[in-house]
């Protein structure tokens, strides 16, 4: 039986520049992160690209308690994650019209997944747990 079936967690710290790009690697697999602030709802928005451009994450709005989910362009590189806002202080209470703009100061961002291969093997075997096949 396989007992390999691990979540990998990858923080990576976020910065108050309003607009910026940065280089990422999510499994040791190279992407660009791109995130920007929206002065009217106040809230960052991020996008995550290959190195040929195309999207595993179009760009999406970031608050605390969303989890945004890879597409599935992200499976031809093996990926199953989202990605979420993880507070540096798990105390801190957060007010619902929450500023973004200065986000660095609270929040880092957190992806959370696993490799598609075992996300498949995990739903496999769950099946044959409640089916039996």
């Amino acid at each position: 039986m396989v007992t390999d079936y691990y979540t990998k967690y990858i923080t990576t710290t976020t910065s108050n520049i309003p607009q910026y790009t940065t280089k990422i690697s999510i499994m040791n697999k190279p992407f660009t992160l791109k995130c920007g602030y929206n002065t009217r709802n106040k809230l960052r928005w991020i996008s995550i690209v290959d190195k040929n451009n195309k999207p595993i994450l179009t760009q999406t709005f970031l608050k605390y308690g969303k989890q945004c989910e890879f597409n599935f362009l992200a499976e031809r590189y093996n990926l199953s994650f989202f990605v979420t806002l993880k507070p540096k202080v798990r105390t801190k209470e957060f007010v619902k019209d929450y500023d973004y703009l200065n986000w660095a100061d609270d929040f880092d961002l957190y992806f959370v997944g696993r490799s598609q291969e075992l996300e498949e093997r995990m739903r496999v075997s769950g099946r044959k747990v409640y089916v039996g096949n």
